[in-house]
């Protein structure tokens, strides 16, 4: 568990960070960082529980996955996302603190974010609206925010197509908001967005996330 002084929160960022077991043999190598958000009404233990840390080390143990870093940030004020302060700060200053403190590389290439539920939600947000800083985006059970059904379009359309973070988008057949990531990817479709979408059996549980945990690591890793 890390921890520092927001000034843009007026509050304590907490954030919990997977190193890879090689981490710290290795101090002259640096790792391509996934940051994972978690959903409404939990926090970073989150995927944690979900299985993270265990399939992590089984993946690139077998070679499935080359090591990276994990960050996991905590949303402490589930604010409305029309006045959320958090955005900012994980942009403006979790990532620079991250790379000033771990063997991060620095550039959008080697940077992903992605996140379950809300934070599925945030993870479109946030990566359309910095696609400087985050090179491929992750929507898991996504409920796009209302205030961002209008955004869309535009963060299709305003970027040149190599500008685009690469994007996954996938949820339960019984999950309820199951429309609402079709309407999403539907838009990525009528733009002609290379994309990846997927329609699972299953809701919008734990036990859902847990079950695709290995195939949404393997998928961040084979941008790297």
């Amino acid at each position: 568990m890390g921890t520092f002084s927001s000034q843009i929160l007026a509050a304590d960022f907490n954030y919990r960070v997977y190193l890879p077991p090689c981490y710290h043999t290795s101090p002259s190598t640096h790792y391509p960082v996934l940051y994972l958000l978690h959903g409404l009404l939990s926090d970073n233990e989150q995927w944690v529980r979900l299985g993270l840390v265990e399939t992590m080390n089984s993946l690139i143990a077998d070679g499935q996955i080359p090591p990276f870093i994990v960050v996991l940030p905590e949303e402490k004020r589930m604010s409305p996302p029309q006045t959320s302060a958090f955005p900012e700060a994980l942009v403006q200053e979790l990532v620079p603190w991250i790379e000033s403190r771990y063997q991060a590389l620095p550039e959008r290439e080697f940077r992903a974010i992605g996140g379950l539920s809300r934070g599925a939600a945030w993870a479109v947000q946030i990566g359309f609206e910095h696609p400087h800083v985050f090179g491929a985006i992750g929507a898991h059970s996504l409920p796009l925010f209302q205030a961002d059904g209008g955004k869309v379009r535009g963060w299709l359309t305003q970027l040149p197509p190599q500008d685009l973070p690469k994007v996954f988008v996938d949820i339960g057949r019984s999950d309820q908001e199951r429309q609402s990531a079709e309407d999403f990817a539907a838009q990525l479709d009528e733009f002609q967005i290379t994309h990846h979408w997927y329609l699972f059996t299953g809701g919008h549980t734990e036990s859902y996330w847990s079950s695709h945990l290995e195939f949404y690591l393997q998928w961040y890793a084979s941008n790297w």
